[in-house]
């Protein structure tokens, strides 16, 4: 019986590594992506065991429908593990985003991750249920400046996650959230110029070095494979964790995010801040 894994964002970054890792391990992978040019240049590289949905999951009416023409091919097996990777980052001080801003980060990271796990709920459910993996970040146990949209969103998906997690349960479906730090992907490089437009702000004099932070964060960053095998740890293992930690000092996270006081969190970035360039933007 074929085996699918449905992974959403599937043409840069994580999502294509996650798309490789799994197509190399023989599973037919159902991927989404926004626009045709990646259809095109997906199906060219992976010309067997790969459909790949061209919809934006911030469109209700147009995702159902993407899901709806792959009826008649999920029928012929059963889907295995949902991967929600698609993801964006919106950065800004929260004051000097609009409500448009605001509102794309949330639908994007957050409401679509619940629109599609509905969706493909009914493939998951049965005798031998699939699995489902949240692509979260550090930020979703962390708070940094100016990427408050983006914490946010992703502690709200850590909630969302813990939520289907308990309720899914009775089905023995198991829910994990993926917790990368900086990783070697696009997601940050397209905020290069981003923080521009709030040089003139209150807050322009701590913005003014963002763009040198990004790249030094994404040369620092740990490669996408490192996500891969946290992922495949969260699909293969019998007892997952409920969420793997993705960075170079996954204790330093726990500690900084379960234990220490926030006040005192408060005071080590508003010190780091005010020394430029040694802050990071996650």
């Amino acid at each position: 019986m074929t085996k699918f894994i449905c992974i959403t964002g599937v043409s840069t970054g994580i999502g294509r590594a996650l798309l490789d890792f799994f197509h190399q391990r023989g599973y037919h992978i159902i991927g989404s992506v926004r626009n045709n040019d990646s259809v095109t240049e997906l199906t060219t590289t992976y010309p067997e065991k790969l459909t790949v949905l061209c919809f934006d999951v911030r469109n209700q009416e147009t995702t159902k429908k993407a899901f709806s023409s792959i009826e008649n091919i999920l029928s012929q097996g059963k889907l295995d593990l949902l991967i929600n990777n698609a993801g964006i980052a919106v950065p800004g001080p929260l004051e000097c985003l609009t409500e448009e801003q605001f509102e794309e980060q949330l639908d994007i990271n957050l409401k679509s991750v619940r629109r599609i796990t509905n969706l493909l709920l009914p493939y998951l459910k049965g005798d031998n249920p699939g699995r489902i993996i949240n692509i979260s970040s550090v930020s979703g146990i962390l708070n940094t400046p100016f990427m408050g949209a983006y914490c946010i969103s992703k502690h709200a998906l850590e909630s969302m996650t813990e939520i289907y997690r308990r309720e899914l349960g009775m089905f023995g479906i198991k829910v994990v959230s993926i917790l990368p730090g900086p990783i070697k992907t696009e997601i940050w490089k397209k905020n290069i110029g981003k923080l521009n437009p709030y040089f003139d702000t209150p807050y322009g004099h701590l913005l003014k070095n963002a763009d040198k932070l990004i790249e030094k964060s994404d040369a620092q960053g740990l490669p996408a494979e490192r996500v891969c095998q946290a992922v495949w740890k969260a699909f293969t293992s019998r007892n997952p964790k409920t969420g793997y930690i993705v960075h170079k000092s996954p204790n330093v996270i726990r500690f900084i995010s379960r234990v220490l006081p926030s006040l005192w969190l408060d005071s080590i970035m508003a010190k780091t801040m005010s020394k430029g360039d040694k802050i990071r933007p996650i």
